[in-house]
């Protein structure tokens, strides 16, 4: 067996390959926005490193060519959110942060990037790049399991989430 063959009983991580950094991300609250549009709901997520310490944002840059988002209901530690959210992470869509240094970009790096696993518990990998850093929108579903598809929220644009007044 290789070294990342197996899962590491201290951290909970799942199996890695070398190059991809894991992290978990918690959906933790709906909100709505309101902006010249109309209103968007948004899905309010908390970020973790592999040891399970919060990290105040999207972990979208760093040493690691890859980055591996696995969602998980609750913290390691048992904090859960305010209100339980029947949510599975569907899709994201990456893009550059800057858009003045979106040119530098290779132009064949994937924006959109499909989760696998079981529902409540799915996982992604999106690569970065040390520069551009890249801006991450994930996607949800809900119900999390089943065939039908009551609705979908999407972690925020930083547009919206930067110009917001929106409520909980």
């Amino acid at each position: 067996m290789t070294d990342f063959a197996t899962t590491d009983p201290a951290t909970d991580a799942m199996p890695l390959a070398p190059g991809v950094a894991q992290f978990y991300v918690v959906p933790w609250s709906l909100r709505t926005v309101r902006h010249d549009a109309g209103e968007t709901t948004l899905v309010e997520c908390r970020y973790f490193d592999e040891r399970w310490n919060r990290i105040d944002h999207q972990p979208m840059r760093g040493d690691d060519a890859f980055i591996q988002l696995t969602q998980r209901a609750t913290t390691k530690q048992g904090e859960k959110p305010p209100r339980e959210l029947d949510l599975t992470l569907m899709s994201a869509v990456a893009k550059p942060a800057d858009a003045a240094k979106a040119r530098h970009a290779p132009a064949d790096l994937n924006h959109s990037f499909i989760a696998s696993g079981n529902p409540g518990a799915t996982s992604l990998i999106v690569p970065v790049l040390a520069d551009p850093t890249r801006d991450v929108v994930l996607v949800f579903r809900s119900p999390a399991d089943g065939e039908k598809i009551d609705y979908l929220v999407a972690t925020s644009d930083p547009e919206i989430r930067n110009g917001s007044n929106g409520d909980d």
